[in-house]
């Protein structure tokens, strides 16, 4: 059975919770998973001893997680031994402020700025949570939303799921080759 970890730095759930979904169809296709915070002081720890690592990171304010971002520079040559992927979690990839090229080209910075080129990498839409957030931010996404004309109020889950499977199957697949 192969094992994978998979690591998330997630601001305001949505990555965890993409993370969570991952592991979970892994497990249905016969593969053990631990599930780790890349906020915590040893979410790097012991790589070498799993077949396959997945890392994700919601984007807010145009950046990745610096946890995630240190993490991978850190533990770069391992990470090129291994089978691995990379998600991204934002509203630039599906909701009121899609832009598929900021979703695309987040995904080519962070490659540039880690030096790290996962064997499959995708963006996922976001989900925005009024009910979460604290004054200061509620205005941010108010503003930000008006501009696009979408919902001002409610909370509000924009993931493909679908997309999510499909990115976990195709891991799952990659998993059963030889790591080149």
């Amino acid at each position: 059975m192969p094992r994978v970890v998979i690591i998330s730095a997630s601001e305001e759930g949505q990555a965890a919770k993409v993370a969570l979904r991952i592991g979970e169809l892994l497990r249905e296709r016969g593969v053990e998973v631990t599930l780790r915070d890349a906020t915590e002081p040893e979410a790097g720890a012991r790589l070498a001893s799993y077949e396959g690592v997945v890392i994700g990171s919601s984007i807010h304010f145009g950046h990745h997680a610096k946890a995630v971002m240190e993490l991978v520079k850190e533990h770069r040559a391992i990470l090129g031994s291994r089978h691995t992927a990379f998600f991204s979690v934002s509203l630039s990839a599906g909701g009121p402020s899609r832009d598929a090229a900021a979703a695309k080209r987040y995904l080519e910075e962070f490659s540039a700025q880690t030096g790290w080129k996962p064997d499959q990498s995708a963006s996922f839409a976001g989900a925005i949570r009024h009910s979460r957030y604290g004054i200061l931010r509620t205005l941010m996404v108010h503003l930000s939303l008006r501009k696009s004309g979408a919902p001002e109020t409610g909370d509000h889950e924009y993931t493909d799921w679908k997309a999510v499977e499909a990115f976990a199957d195709s891991f799952a697949k990659r998993l059963a080759t030889p790591k080149r």
